[in-house]
């Protein structure tokens, strides 16, 4: 498997590779019932996107960036476990920006996944819960 890393430009033509890879899956009925809503993004995002075979999309997560935190939006595995590889990657790069917590939202259902990786449930945000990791940086 390897681990392709994308930002969203604010030029289309540059994103193409990006969108093509996720086109469908932002497009699938089922894959919006998992994550809870439609799958979007803005210029300056960053994707991770897991292939296997360097082809197929496995999984798929971003990150974005605010003032002290980093948001981990859209993470999904369509391969068992293959989203860890992708959390991983978003936690590292939170550390390196410097971000001073790395926050998400996702069902009750995934909390023993964020647990594991040292995130604590916050509060509950609509049918979701608000998990958080505090990485010790920012202000």
């Amino acid at each position: 498997m390897e681990l392709r890393e994308f930002i969203h430009d604010a030029d289309p033509v540059r994103n193409r590779e990006l969108f093509g890879l996720l086109g469908e899956y932002a497009a699938s009925p089922a894959i919006r019932d998992a994550l809870g809503g439609f799958i979007s993004s803005e210029p300056g995002r960053r994707w991770f996107v897991m292939l296997e075979d360097g082809v197929r999309v496995a999984a798929f997560g971003s990150l974005r960036r605010k003032r002290t935190a980093a948001h981990l939006l859209h993470l999904y595995a369509l391969e068992e476990d293959a989203d860890i590889a992708v959390l991983e990657r978003c936690i590292q790069e939170a550390r390196e920006w410097g971000a001073a917590c790395l926050l998400t939202a996702d069902y009750w259902t995934r909390r023993e996944f964020y647990f594991r990786y040292g995130f604590s449930s916050v509060r509950k945000v609509g049918r979701f819960v608000r998990f958080k990791k505090e990485l010790g940086y920012g202000n």
